[in-house]
Parts: structure tokens; C-alpha cells; sequence
């Protein structure tokens, strides 16, 4: 258990880094921008969804530091099988990760930018589902939960599913709605929010 936590938390740990780090360093290089938006005039639905994502991302780094640390921590005990897969949707996640920044460009931000509305993109990975990078994320933090099985990791994936469902549904979705109108409303009607063609809209509001 303890290999599986140190190979848990590196991964994690890189996942933070290239896509929070890494990437936006390489956006700034060819943009002049980041990506990092302070979201000053932030909404009630952002600022908990940014505290509960922030909470679930704690939850999912701080299981296998713990494990690490000697707690014991109650777990379920899978085939290594399982956890070899774990670490391979990791190493996915980050590609996913790195990909879908990429295809957003200079659309990529860390908040919602109402003074520079941002380009609808549907290349890439965002023909399959609209918001890649949040799949990734909830890639990732699966797949530290089947490397380090415990309830804390459990905990952790729903916070971080909780989380970006409120940012997707109460602020960036209505948002994109409000700039985009009709053709991002066809967008959404025909490309799964998460997944392939679960959580397409039929109206808005959905």
C-alpha cells in the first residue's frame, strides 16, 4: 500500500503541476497569456464551487500522503490490476489535460473573464465532450482512488464531481450561453458535458 500511495500522490502531484504550472507557462510563450484569471467579481455559485473543488483536490492529495505518513487509513483491497490501471488513467488524465489546453488557446482560463469573451471551441477532444479538461480532472482523481482505495478518496472524487457540476452548470454554461447564443446551444445539444453524449441539453436552463 505504501508504493501505491507514493505513486498516487507523484502523480497527483504531477497532474497539478503540468496542468496549472507547465501548460499555461507554455500558453503564455505563444499567447502573451496565461490562462489565470483572479476572479474578483466572482459569483456565490463560483466561489463554492472553487472552494469545493479546492476542498475535493485536498481530500485527494492529502489520502495518500496520509497512507505515506503511517495512518490507517480503512481501504478496500483490490488486484494489483486494478491499481496498475489507476496509474495508467493518471498518465491519460494529464494527456487529456495537456490536449484540451492546448485546442482552447487563448479561450483557456482559470475563471470566467466577463470583459474578454472567449472563442466557442469545438476541436480536438471537445467534439467528444465540452469540457475535457474538467474529465480529466475527474479522470485523475478516479484513478488516485483505485491506487489508494479508501473513503477519502471516494470522498474526494464526489466533492470534485459536486464542484464542477455547480461550475459548469450555474456559471460557465450560462455564461457561454449569454456569448455564444444559439451556436453554442447546438453545440450542447449535441456533445455530452462530461462524457460522450451524457449531459447534452435540450433547452436552456438545463
Amino acid at each position: 500500500m505504501g508504493f501505491m500511495a507514493a505513486v498516487a500522490l507523484v502523480l497527483g502531484i504531477g497532474y497539478v503541476v503540468v496542468v496549472f504550472i507547465v501548460e499555461p507557462l507554455r500558453l503564455r510563450r505563444r499567447t502573451g497569456a496565461s490562462g489565470w484569471v483572479a476572479s474578483l467579481g466572482a459569483t456565490t455559485a463560483e466561489k463554492t464551487a472553487s472552494a469545493m473543488f479546492l476542498l475535493g483536490c485536498g481530500l485527494e492529495l492529502s489520502n495518500p500522503a496520509l497512507v505515506l505518513a503511517g495512518f490507517a487509513l480503512p481501504r478496500v483491497d483490490f488486484p494489483v490490476a486494478v491499481a496498475v490501471a489507476g496509474a495508467g488513467l493518471s498518465v491519460a488524465s494529464v494527456v487529456l489535460a495537456a490536449v484540451s489546453q492546448h485546442h482552447m488557446g487563448q479561450s483557456w482560463r482559470t475563471s470566467i473573464d466577463p470583459d474578454n469573451a472567449a472563442p466557442l471551441v469545438t476541436t480536438g477532444p471537445f467534439q467528444v465532450v465540452r469540457n475535457p479538461t474538467y474529465t480529466s480532472l475527474l479522470a485523475n482523481s478516479l484513478a488516485i482512488g483505485l491506487l489508494v482505495p479508501t473513503p477519502a478518496a471516494l470522498a474526494a472524487f464526489l466533492v470534485c464531481l459536486w464542484a464542477l457540476q455547480l461550475q459548469t452548470r450555474r456559471v460557465e454554461e450560462p455564461h457561454l450561453r449569454r456569448v455564444h447564443g444559439e451556436d453554442y446551444q447546438r453545440y450542447a445539444r449535441q456533445v455530452g458535458r462530461f462524457l460522450p453524449t451524457i449531459g447534452r441539453v435540450s433547452g436552456f436552463g438545463r
